[in-house]
């Protein structure tokens, strides 16, 4: 089945399921939650994998794998919310449990939707950035002219209160002082684009040009996995 679209009535069900914050309210529309707004995620994937296996082919592909769970994870946060409001997918690699690995996701949240990419969660992961940053690695160069020729698309990550390399190049500054880093496409005002589906291929194209961005995050992981670093540099 094509996706057309996510549903309105799926994204005002998840937020009222929310609300209800109830096992029972929660069993009585599980069904419909499936339907409305989980199977869409399911056909969305079928629809990108064909040019996301084409920016990696080791991405698993399989939708049950990849759609974020309705029921919260409540043991390690102060949250204690049974549901969440908002759904997402990854485009990743396999993983092992609690892994975090380079990845493309969207999300559709009642308040906005977006997507991006995302990695470099480990501080050895963005030690490696920081020197190819430093260095001028190839890979960073085309990380850099990659973001940057994406209208729309920010870069993003927890940053330090004080510069890393305060000598380094000024339009390099706001990459090295990440704790971790990604990009993203947010839209808080205009729905149309996902309850018609007409966000699909603007996406996937700037999915695209994001390939070498990508890349880096998963060469900072490889590497920082061969010589793992005692502290962040």
């Amino acid at each position: 089945m094509a996706f057309t679209g996510f549903s309105a009535e799926g994204i005002d069900l998840l937020q009222l399921n929310r609300l209800h914050n109830s096992k029972e309210f929660y069993e009585a529309h599980k069904m419909e939650i499936r339907r409305l707004a989980i199977e869409p995620f399911h056909r969305l994937i079928e629809e990108m994998a064909p040019t996301m296996l084409e920016i990696d082919p080791s991405f698993v592909t399989v939708p049950s794998r990849m759609v974020s769970r309705v029921r919260r994870d409540t043991r390690y946060t102060h949250d204690k919310s049974l549901y969440r409001a908002n759904l997402w997918l990854f485009f990743r690699r396999p993983r092992r449990q609690f892994e975090d690995v380079p990845s493309f996701y969207v999300e559709v949240h009642p308040e906005f939707w977006a997507y991006g990419c995302w990695g470099a969660f480990g501080r050895g992961e963005m030690a490696e950035i920081r020197d190819m940053i430093r260095r001028e690695d190839k890979l960073f160069l085309d990380a850099y002219k990659a973001v940057r020729a994406c209208p729309g698309v920010v870069l993003g990550g927890e940053t330090y209160k004080r510069p890393k390399f305060p000598d380094a190049k000024p339009a390099y500054q706001t990459w090295l002082n990440r704790k971790h880093l990604g990009v993203d496409f947010r839209e808080t005002e205009d729905f149309a684009p996902i309850l018609d589906g007409s966000f699909v291929q603007p996406m996937l194209r700037t999915m695209q040009k994001l390939a070498p961005f990508y890349r880096l995050l998963l060469a900072a992981k490889e590497r920082a996995a061969v010589i793992p670093r005692e502290a962040a540099r």
